[in-house]
C-alpha cells in the first residue's frame, strides 16, 4: 500500500509538471545548429515520434545529484545544449524519468533521440551513434528527419524562475528513478551512454 501511494503521488506531480512546463520554450532565432564554441561540446536532443506526442519531456542535467534545466522538449523539436567536455548525466522526464550518461569531447556535436519508453511510460534519452553500431545512428534513414525536420527551440526568460519553483519536486523524482536506472545491467547501461567517438565535426 505504501508503494501504491508513492506512485499515485508521483503521477499527480507528473500531471502538474507537464501542464506547466509546456510553455517555457520558444523557437530559436536561427534554426542552424552551429559548431560549439572553442573548448566546448554541443549535445542536440531531438524528439520525433507520434507516440506520446502530446506529452512534453523535460531535459535536465544532473551534477552530483543536483538538477539544472536544459529545456522542455515537445515532440517535433530539438534543443542544442552547449557544455564543457567530460562526463555528464542527463534525465528526461515525461510521466516517468529516465537517464543517459555521456562522455563528450570539445569541438564535437553529439545527437540524442529522446524516444518514448514503453517500459516506463516516460522517455528514454538514447545516443545516436556516429559509427552505425546501433539502431539509432547518423547513417540511418531517420536521422536526417530528426536533425533537419525538427524545430530548434530555446528557453524563454521565465523558464529559470519556473524551474526554481519546481526543482524540489524534480529532485524527488530523480531520487526515485535514478535508483532504478542504476539497477540496469552493464549492456543496458552501455546502450544509454554517449561515447566520445559518437560526436561529429562539421
Amino acid at each position: 500500500m505504501k508503494h501504491l501511494f508513492k506512485y499515485i503521488s508521483l503521477f499527480a506531480v507528473a500531471v502538474s509538471l507537464v501542464a506547466c512546463a509546456s510553455n517555457m520554450m520558444k523557437p530559436s532565432s536561427s534554426q542552424q545548429i552551429t559548431p560549439p564554441s572553442k573548448g566546448k561540446a554541443k549535445i542536440v536532443f531531438m524528439r520525433d515520434s507520434f507516440v506520446a506526442s502530446a506529452i512534453s519531456s523535460e531535459i535536465l542535467e544532473v551534477k552530483n545529484g543536483n538538477l539544472s534545466l536544459v529545456g522542455v522538449l515537445p515532440n517535433g523539436n530539438k534543443i542544442a545544449f552547449e557544455t564543457t567536455p567530460g562526463k555528464k548525466t542527463f534525465m528526461a522526464y515525461g510521466t516517468a524519468a529516465d537517464f543517459m550518461t555521456a562522455d563528450v569531447q570539445a569541438g564535437k556535436i553529439y545527437y540524442v533521440i529522446v524516444r518514448p519508453n514503453w517500459g516506463t511510460g516516460g522517455f528514454a534519452p538514447t545516443p545516436v551513434r556516429a559509427d552505425g553500431s546501433s539502431e539509432y545512428n547518423t547513417s540511418s534513414a531517420d536521422f536526417k528527419d530528426w536533425r533537419d525536420g525538427t524545430t530548434l527551440i530555446s528557453q524563454k526568460p521565465e523558464a529559470a524562475a519556473w524551474f526554481a519553483g519546481k526543482k524540489a519536486e524534480y529532485q524527488e523524482i530523480y531520487k526515485t528513478y535514478w535508483a532504478r536506472f542504476r539497477q540496469k545491467n552493464a549492456q543496458e547501461l552501455a546502450e544509454r551512454h554517449l561515447n566520445p567517438q559518437d560526436g561529429v565535426r562539421y
